[in-house]
């Protein structure tokens, strides 16, 4: 039986290590520093961005960031109900989520979007793809089982997958922590933009500056629930294709606000 390990100072997990998420974080590198090195991102921390491009990414971002604390919390229905230390580990990451909606609009407001006026039309296709399929992923087992992964597997192809609670946790944690991996060197890149280029205080790019390089913590608790519950090829090749299909989307995304607002 294996010792309780402490993961990024933050949760405490005594399942044994798999070894899979170094593995995994190696095969998504290349798509996660697509993220880091965004033009939309690069063109905001150069001050080449312009106002509408600004706003846009404070448009486009808000259904990302207002779900996220819902999400969370949805994700502790994938976690058994026997299973409190993965079930605290999960409540840390809510609890340190709820302030952040009011540190975004913050930012919104100074970067000169109105709310709620200029959120109230419709946003880029790409956005409403990547919200519903995080969505998906945390809050909709049945969704996410029937939509996104195969519904029939070889080793149970007339039975009841009886590791259906797991897979939906491995899948969760996947699309919504790991792929986020290369979000905080981006984040780090918008708040020094913010305040050279275009006026922004401290206080004002705080959001950004809280989900910097300081935030890996949450992805790496990420990475490391997934290690140690994607105990299976079959877990771990769900938790494969939620992460690739999380960061490839996330990168359209962007790519699509850095085209439509670009002027």
């Amino acid at each position: 039986m294996s010792s309780a390990t402490e993961i990024a100072g933050r949760i405490t997990l005594s399942r044994p290590s798999t070894g899979f998420s170094k593995t995994l974080s190696e095969e998504i590198k290349p798509l996660t520093d697509q993220v880091s090195n965004n033009p939309l991102f690069m063109d905001i921390h150069q001050g080449k961005a312009s106002k509408g491009l600004v706003q846009g990414l404070g448009r486009e971002f808000l259904p990302i960031v207002r779900g996220t604390y819902r999400r969370m919390a949805m994700r502790l229905q994938h976690a058994a109900a026997h299973d409190y230390e993965l079930q605290s580990a999960l409540l840390k990451e809510v609890n340190e989520e709820v302030w952040h909606i009011p540190m975004y609009l913050k930012f919104t407001r100074a970067v000169g979007l109105k709310d709620p006026d200029d959120f109230l039309g419709m946003y880029l296709p790409e956005t409403y793809a990547m919200v519903l399929f995080v969505d998906a992923t945390s809050t909709g087992r049945a969704t996410l089982e029937e939509s996104c992964v195969r519904v029939f597997e070889a080793e149970a192809w007339d039975g009841f997958n009886n590791y259906s609670q797991q897979s939906s946790l491995v899948q969760t944690m996947a699309a919504s922590g790991i792929a986020t991996r290369g979000l905080p060197l981006a984040c780090d890149r918008l708040a020094e933009g913010f305040r050279t280029h275009y006026g922004l205080s401290e206080e004002e790019v705080e959001f950004w500056t809280e989900h910097g390089t300081v935030d890996l913590d949450h992805a790496d608790a990420s990475l490391e629930i997934v290690d140690r519950y994607a105990t299976t090829p079959e877990l771990q090749r769900r938790a494969r294709e939620a992460a690739i299909l999380s960061v490839s989307l996330f990168v359209r995304m962007l790519d699509a606000i850095h085209t439509y607002y670009r002027d």
